[in-house]
């Protein structure tokens, strides 16, 4: 992180949740049933955490530093989606946007993990290591389960493919 000041590394998380919320809604408007609900789920979880961002940044900006508990700000730390079965992975393999979609959205979780731990390497107070730390908690469980996701997606995926030109 470098240099970044408290204010910037909030605006870059703010820009980080926006840009999985965009991935996730739009993914979410292609798909139906079970496959629709996860990544509008997904979309919701995101916006949780930009909202928590935004209103910490607004404390900032207002000339205080919050110290919350992050603990009781963890959004579904140890929850897995029931809606991930063996028929979910059939449908979310049928549709490769789907599938892009997951991919793409695993790369944003895992450089939300790498710009997070870097800002709680660099942070200069006990506070915002913890803060950015719980902040990478978050993608780190979301990163987890996508990267299981799309293990097994790729798994789908080959099985499906004849490989035959375009």
């Amino acid at each position: 992180m470098g240099t970044m000041t408290l204010t910037e590394a909030l605006l870059s998380g703010l820009k980080n949740e926006m840009d999985s919320v965009t991935v996730y809604s739009e993914a979410a408007e292609r798909a139906q049933g079970e496959v629709a609900k996860f990544f509008s789920e997904r979309a919701a979880e995101e916006k949780r955490h930009y909202n928590w961002l935004l209103e910490y940044y607004k404390k900032v900006q207002g000339g205080s530093t919050p110290n919350y508990d992050l603990a009781a700000e963890v959004f579904g730390m140890d929850y897995k989606s029931p809606l991930i079965t063996k028929e979910f992975i059939n449908r979310l393999a049928a549709d490769q946007y789907l599938v892009t979609a997951v991919t793409t959205a695993t790369l944003m979780e895992a450089t939300a993990i790498s710009f997070y731990r870097s800002a709680a390497e660099s942070a200069p107070a006990k506070e915002l290591t913890s803060f950015f730390t719980t902040l990478m908690q978050w993608e780190e469980h979301h990163y987890n389960e996508l990267l299981s996701l799309q293990d097994e997606l790729t798994q789908r995926w080959f099985e499906k493919q004849q490989f035959e030109p375009f």
